[in-house]
Formats: structure tokens, sequence, C-alpha cells
């Protein structure tokens, strides 16, 4: 099974950066723009993990967040919360990520994030 990654981002370049990044690495990128239509693409993308930028174009990922962890179906998704607002930061406890890294960020640091959730090279046993 490979490791699947829904990154949302409202910011062509950073999205890009990231997918590109972590495609290098060995994870499969769906980028969205936006958060419209998130919930069918967790249906149909069946992400083992979510990036999920705070302010997403007239979308708060803060409450996408809250409604995902607040769904039996989606709540042990693994979350990682991106935002350049230091409320963000503050805030993150009552959105429910699982974790939480400030813009502008290390895109090592990203990766080192998202191996402690997921790996992208998962060990097979013969």
């Amino acid at each position: 099974m490979e490791n699947r990654i829904l990154v949302l981002d409202d910011d062509p370049g950073i999205l890009e950066a990231i997918d590109l990044s972590l495609t290098y690495c060995g994870f499969q990128v769906r980028p969205m723009l936006s958060g419209d239509n998130v919930f069918r693409m967790i249906d149909d993308f069946e992400p083992n993990l979510i990036i999920l930028d705070h302010l997403l174009g007239g979308k708060n990922g803060g409450e996408i967040c809250q409604d995902l962890k607040n769904d039996p179906l989606k709540k042990d998704i693994p979350v990682i919360m991106l935002s350049a607002s230091p409320e963000a930061a503050v805030k993150n406890p009552e959105f429910g990520c699982d974790s939480f890294l400030a813009k502008p960020f290390d895109l090592n640091l990203l990766v080192s994030e998202i191996k402690m959730f997921i790996n992208p090279y998962p060990l097979v046993l013969r």
C-alpha cells in the first residue's frame, strides 16, 4: 500500500514545493489549492496523512481539522497543520491537529514529522 498524503494550501508555491519534496521521498501526494470538496477528496483518495494550511482562502483549516477529528471514520487520519499565524499555534489544541509547523518551515522537518506518523518505505515480511 502506498503512503498517500493529501496537502491543502492556497499558496501555489508552497503547495508545489511540498508536492515535489514528498513525491521525491516516496509518498503519493494529492495537492489541493482550496478546501472545497475536501471531504469528498478524502473519501476518494483515502490519505494516510493530511497536511492542512490554517487559512485556506476563506475556509478555516482549523475548522476542517475539527470536522475530521469529529468524524468516526476519519478521526484517526493524522493531520499536520501549517500556518504563519501565531494565533493558529495557540489554538492548535482546540483544532485537534496531531502536529503543527509554523511557516516558513524546513521541508526536512516536515518530512521528519510525516515519518513520525507514516513510513514511506513499509517493511515487507516474507
